[in-house]
């Protein structure tokens, strides 16, 4: 077996990053609408 080394371009290295940022903030937004939603959920029931 041989070991590969494989090196990532600054292109794919920015994609990546771009990638991982839309996710974190989709889960971000996700939680904020669901507390939001609790929160109105609270005062509306109660």
């Amino acid at each position: 077996m041989t070991a590969r080394s494989y090196k990532i371009t600054d292109e794919e290295f920015e994609l990546q990053v771009r990638n991982l940022v839309r996710i974190v903030s989709a889960c971000t937004l996700g939680l904020w609408s669901f507390s939001a939603g609790l929160l109105i959920g609270t005062f509306y029931l109660f």
